[in-house]
């Protein structure tokens, strides 16, 4: 029976990884560089703290009488769409799914 190298294998894990990767990098691709900027600045990581701490439920789910501790902050308008960057009131604090949905319905 003939032997593959140890380089050449392809297993499922590698797959399911490179699928991953994949998902994560296409996620990113309508994002402009300027936005990029925005969230990976340390203002950005203060202010998110701040919502999470002011509203540590999925302001989504909550509507919905369901209790999800939220995780992501979001822009209510997103700012490709003129929302404002650090307008507190522009933003809301929503779980992992409920964050999402949104950004699919807002594409």
């Amino acid at each position: 029976m003939p032997e593959l190298k140890r380089g050449n294998r392809s297993t499922l894990a590698v797959k399911a990884r490179a699928t991953y990767v994949q998902q994560k990098h296409d996620a990113f691709k309508g994002m402009s560089n300027s936005n990029r900027s925005i969230y990976n600045s340390t203002r950005w990581r203060k202010l998110r703290a701040i919502v999470l701490k002011r509203q540590p439920i999925c302001t989504m789910c909550q509507a919905k009488h369901r209790y999800t501790t939220a995780n992501v902050v979001d822009h209510v308008l997103p700012i490709n769409k003129g929302g404002f960057a650090w307008e507190l009131s522009n933003l809301q604090a929503l779980c992992t799914p409920c964050h999402n949905s949104k950004s699919a319905r807002d594409k």
